[in-house]
C-alpha cells in the first residue's frame, strides 16, 4: 500500500466559534503530529478512525468520536479510506467538555445533529439556527458517556505479543490459558495484566477487535456469514449477538445505515 503524509492547514484562530471541516482521507495516509488552539471532535461516517494522542493509540469505530482538547498533540494513520469530519470548537465554549483526550459515545440525538450539519456541508456556523444546533450538540457531548479508548493497547511484555498476533489474525480462537503457555506465563497473571493495563478482560478486548474488523468487512459488502466465519465464529448467530452487544445494532442494521449514507452522498 502506498504511504502518504498529510499535514492539516494550521491557522491562528477559527473564522467562527464552531467550524466544521471535512476530508476524504485515502488508505495508507499518515497525518503528521500537530495541535490546535481549540478543541476538536474527530469522527467518521463509517469504518474505523485510528489516532495517536500524546503518544497513546486510540481506535474509534463509527458511532464514537475522539475528543482532543486545545494544544494536545495528535496524529492519525488510517489503513482504509475514510470520510473524516472535525468539529472545531473555540476555547470559551468547551468548559464542560473533558480536560483530557477521550472517546465519546454518540447518542442518537448527537448523531442526528452531526448528520444534518454534514449533509448540508455546513462549515462556518454563522447563523442563528445552526448556532442553536451546535449549542445543543456541545451540551450533549459534555454529558455523553466517555471512555478512555475503545480498543486500548499496551507495551506490556506479556500482553503486547498477544495483541499484535490477534490484530494480525482476529479469527485466532486460542483461549487465555493457551496464550499463557505461549508467552510462558499463567492465565491468572494474564487476567490481572489485562485488567491493570487495558481496564478490561481478554474476552472483552478480543470482541472489540472483532467489531473493528467487522465494520470494514461490512462496508465491503461481505455477507454476514462470511464476516462471522472470517472472525473465527462457527455460527453467524454468535457473531450477530456479539456485534449487537458492542454496537447497539445488528450487522444488517449497520449495513443498511451505510447504504443510506452512501445514497445521501451521491445525491
Amino acid at each position: 500500500m502506498e504511504q502518504r503524509q498529510f499535514m492539516p492547514q494550521l491557522v491562528e484562530q477559527l473564522p467562527t466559534d464552531v467550524f466544521i471541516h471535512y476530508f476524504h482521507i485515502a488508505a495508507g495516509t499518515e497525518t503528521l503530529p500537530h495541535h490546535h488552539r481549540w478543541g476538536q471532535v474527530h469522527l467518521i461516517k463509517h469504518g474505523v478512525l485510528e489516532m495517536e494522542v500524546e503518544g497513546q493509540k486510540m481506535v474509534s469505530p463509527a458511532g464514537y468520536a475522539i475528543w482532543t482538547p486545545a494544544n494536545v498533540v495528535h496524529r492519525a494513520y488510517n489503513r482504509k479510506d475514510i470520510e473524516y469530519c472535525a468539529i472545531n470548537i473555540n476555547q470559551h465554549l468547551v468548559a464542560q467538555l473533558p480536560q483530557q483526550a477521550c472517546m465519546i459515545a454518540l447518542s442518537p440525538l448527537v448523531q442526528a445533529i452531526i448528520d444534518d450539519l454534514v449533509h448540508r456541508e455546513v462549515a462556518a456556523v454563522d447563523n442563528y439556527q445552526d448556532q442553536c444546533l451546535t449549542d445543543v450538540l456541545i451540551a450533549r457531548l459534555a454529558s455523553a458517556k466517555r471512555m478512555d479508548n475503545f480498543l486500548p493497547t499496551t507495551s506490556d511484555t506479556l500482553l503486547h505479543p498477544i495483541l499484535v498476533s490477534l490484530e494480525a489474525d482476529p479469527a485466532d480462537t486460542r483461549s487465555l490459558g493457551e496464550w499463557a503457555k505461549q508467552v510462558y506465563s499463567t492465565e491468572r497473571t494474564l487476567t490481572r495484566r489485562f485488567q491493570c493495563e487495558l481496564k478490561m478482560s481478554f474476552n472483552e478486548w478480543r470482541q472489540r477487535l472483532k467489531v473493528v474488523h467487522a465494520l470494514h468487512l461490512l462496508k465491503l459488502q461481505y455477507s454476514i456469514n462470511d464476516v462471522a466465519f472470517s472472525l473465527g465464529y462457527s455460527q453467524a448467530s454468535s457473531f450477530i449477538k456479539m456485534f449487537r452487544r458492542q454496537t447497539g445494532m445488528t450487522p444488517e442494521v449497520y449495513r443498511s445505515k451505510l447504504l443510506t449514507l452512501t445514497q445521501q452522498d451521491e445525491r
